[in-house]
């Protein structure tokens, strides 16, 4: 018995020890696996994840399809509404037209079925110039109301006793104080039916007012403003002349301001009293009349006195001047 268990103690340290020897034991391969290999596994794994997350980030959508945007203009000449896509319009257009090409006519027209009362012609639009400042409303305009709608301005000539005026716009100055009622009417007369022929004498878009005056004035229509040559007003304007009757004094300064504040072209001044304007009145005319109106005067009387203001008053102005004996005077039998 005893020689039985030395045996066994004997052979007990050979089996453990070739039991860790032995290459299959679980054992001797968990310590075999030193701690740095599994360490750096694992920090090769975080970094890979880091990696991939930061791949995604920079790619934005990764594998999102992407898409082309574009412009789709819709057909709507026909019955059904058909969708052209843009390289529908790089197949079937024409060219683009640079800048300084013109626009061909025939595309231009193509619109005016579409849009009635908006038909273009040659002369619309075609740009800024003498079409866009006539086709805006004047000054002109603006002043004298509706009752002419063509175009405002053009010159004409017209003239009284002679002398003659160009422009298109008029004022008639005429002498209707107390004085002018004698000769038996005759200097009334004759400025009546000079006026009448002058008036009648003017193109529909010239512009016209009439300024009797005494110590005072009295207007065509009784406002501060041009009235066009229609032959409707032309035939008020007939009227009021026929019904002033001479009366009063004379301020002739008072009458030119009237017509100076109409800035007209030309003013036909009529009295039968001789001169009167000192030399202070004279440079207040030339002060006054702005619109540089030629101003036309015509003296009525016996005989022409020394006083020649009233040619002064034409002379500084660019105007004519002409003395009219009233008893030799010829007045219209109609």
């Amino acid at each position: 018995m005893k020689h039985q268990s030395q045996s066994f103690n004997a052979t007990t340290p050979h089996r453990l020890s070739s039991f860790k020897q032995t290459p299959d034991s679980g054992l001797v391969l968990k310590k075999s696996i030193p701690a740095w290999v599994l360490s750096l596994s694992l920090h090769a794994f975080l970094a890979g994840i880091l990696f991939l997350m930061l791949s995604r980030i920079h790619t934005g959508t990764g594998n999102t399809e992407s898409r082309t945007g574009g412009i789709v203009l819709v057909d709507a000449t026909s019955v059904t509404t058909e969708y052209l896509s843009e390289g529908d319009i790089e197949q079937n257009s024409s060219p683009i037209l640079s800048p300084e090409s013109p626009t061909p006519l025939a595309a231009t027209n193509e619109l005016s079925p579409e849009f009635p009362g908006m038909e273009l012609s040659l002369n619309e639009g075609s740009g800024v110039g003498e079409s866009l400042t006539e086709s805006l409303p004047g000054a002109d305009s603006m002043i004298v109301g509706p009752e002419f709608t063509g175009e405002v301005g053009g010159k004409v000539t017209t003239e009284i006793f002679g002398i003659k005026g160009t422009g298109s716009r008029f004022v008639y100055i005429i002498d209707r104080s107390e004085s002018m009622a004698g000769f038996e009417f005759r200097p009334m007369l004759a400025a009546r039916q000079q006026l009448w022929k002058s008036l009648n004498s003017l193109q529909e878009n010239s512009q016209f007012q009439i300024v009797f005056y005494n110590d005072g004035v009295k207007i065509f229509n009784g406002e501060s403003r041009f009235y066009f040559a229609t032959e409707e007003t032309v035939e008020q304007a007939r009227s009021f002349i026929e019904r002033v009757r001479p009366s009063g004094g004379t301020d002739h300064m008072k009458a030119l301001a009237e017509a100076f504040k109409l800035g007209p072209d030309v003013i036909f001044f009529l009295t039968d009293a001789e001169g009167g304007f000192t030399e202070a009145d004279l440079q207040e005319i030339g002060r006054r009349n702005r619109s540089a109106a030629v101003i036309n005067t015509i003296e009525f009387g016996e005989r022409r006195l020394h006083n020649h203001s009233l040619e002064a008053v034409a002379r500084d102005s660019g105007g004519q001047y002409i003395f009219k004996n009233i008893n030799t005077l010829r007045l219209d039998v109609n």
